[in-house]
């Protein structure tokens, strides 16, 4: 049987099979909206500016020395939208870069509650920046993905056996949205979302906390990023 473990890009594990997923199975559902005032609003969601480290993962040095390296390893994954992780017994990998998923993410969740409304999203800085023919623009940046990894082998690694955690999680992610009026780029609305968790995991349990832990900070920032703009997209049409 293939070892239920996190790895940072790929999984190396001889005989597992690999499959691809989206960031997110489907689009953020947003409940307790009111139906649909005025006309259709166009809007141009425009893709996200990364600022992340540029390395995937810094390694704790002890975790290359053989010897020491069974009491600790660890590293920090800095795109912890690269990780693989474990659904339903099969191995996935996630796919797409999350400064263009995460847009995609966004037209599809409002889409969802104003399917009348006119979306277009773009990778074009020009097209962001005049705001093609929408009323609204919706921009955002990614600030912080860091997944910190902890594992003990001797002794947790054993007692992992009887349930005892020998793996410790540690996500810090940030992500700011914000809503313009097109053509005169004045900002309607911007909102930093930030989470700050830890997880333990071991054999039996744990196996998708790193996707729990930034799937949720998607989708606080999709649910609150939607209902925003539906308000402020029918407060100004």
């Amino acid at each position: 049987m293939c070892p239920r473990r996190l790895l940072a890009a790929s999984l190396m594990a001889a005989g597992c099979s690999t499959h691809l997923a989206p960031l997110l199975d489907s689009p953020v559902s947003v409940s307790a909206l009111p139906e649909a005032a005025g006309p259709p609003v166009s809007l141009l969601v425009c893709r996200f500016a990364d600022h992340r480290d540029t390395r995937l993962v810094t390694p704790s040095p002890v975790g290359l020395i053989p010897g020491p390296n069974l009491f600790y390893t660890g590293g920090t994954l800095h795109r912890v939208d690269r990780f693989a992780d474990v659904h339903g017994g099969r191995h996935q990998v996630r796919m797409g870069d999350l400064e263009t998923a995460l847009p995609d993410l966004l037209a599809a969740s409002i889409r969802e509650v104003r399917p009348s409304w006119p979306i277009e999203v773009t990778a074009s800085p020009d097209r962001c920046r005049s705001g093609g023919d929408a009323m609204f623009v919706i921009d955002g940046a990614i600030r912080r993905t860091d997944l910190r990894m902890h594992t003990n082998i001797v002794p947790l690694g054993f007692l992992a056996l009887v349930g005892v955690p020998f793996s410790f999680l540690h996500f810090t992610g940030e992500l700011d949205v914000e809503i313009r009026q097109a053509g005169t780029g004045a900002v309607l609305w911007r909102h930093g979302f930030e989470i700050d968790e830890r997880r333990s995991a071991g054999f039996y349990y744990g196996h998708r906390a790193a996707y729990e832990m930034f799937s949720a900070l998607l989708h606080e920032t999709v649910a609150q990023s939607v209902v925003s703009v539906v308000h402020v997209g029918e407060r100004g049409a």
